[in-house]
């Protein structure tokens, strides 16, 4: 009996070493797709690709920026009548309105006036004294809307033997900026619709990052 028991287990030993040698020789694994049946999708690779495919099909653009604000909200209802969304951006800006040129102030309000009755003798035709404020005792030369005028006039004072010199007048003011997407079948023609409501209009459209 004890001898039986020992063939039997030698002979389970040679059988497992041949097959574990040999037999992955004639093994063939099953297919992972049988003709004629589809293969599963996951519901969430699908919706991924969606994704995919929309952020790749969208348009981001930005449209601005705009002085008035009636002529933006017009643009903007526009834009949302055409079935887009849109946000709006405000922004503060400095413009220059225009530059002054000056004498920078004297120590005493009677040695500007005797510069002013000295300057009259020259052909200069516009001259002030600057009675309070920052300037208080300056004598301004006026305003110019262009800055070589001002630079040029600067220096026909200073021919004189007077220090003039001239500075930006700047306002702070609100503009406005449309973001906005669209779909390739949905382009909306906003430059034409801001012309329509402002004629001076100056927007841009720039495209910009698309935000998902």
């Amino acid at each position: 009996m004890r001898l039986l028991m020992m063939l039997l287990l030698l002979a389970n030993i040679v059988y497992f070493t041949v097959e574990f040698i040999f037999g992955d020789a004639t093994y063939t694994p099953p297919a992972a797709i049988k003709q004629g049946i589809p293969a599963i999708e996951l519901i969430k690779d699908k919706e991924s690709e969606h994704k995919t495919s929309l952020a790749l099909s969208t348009r981001c653009y930005t449209v601005g920026p705009y002085n008035s604000k009636k002529a933006m909200q017009l643009v903007a209802t526009q834009l949302n009548d055409f079935g887009l969304a849109v946000k709006i951006r405000r922004q503060k800006t400095k413009d220059t309105l225009n530059y002054l040129v000056y004498l920078i102030a004297q120590r005493t309000r009677q040695e500007s006036l005797k510069i002013i009755d000295d300057i009259k003798k020259n052909d200069v035709k516009d001259y002030h004294l600057i009675e309070s404020g920052p300037y208080k005792n300056a004598i301004s030369f006026g305003f110019f809307d262009d800055l070589n005028k001002a630079r040029r006039h600067s220096e026909y004072i200073r021919f004189l033997g007077y220090d003039a010199r001239y500075t930006e007048q700047k306002a702070v003011r609100e503009i406005f900026w449309l973001d906005y997407d669209e779909q390739p079948d949905k382009s909306a023609a906003v430059i034409e619709w801001s012309r329509a409501i402002d004629s001076s209009s100056m927007v841009r459209k720039i495209p910009r990052w698309c935000e998902f």
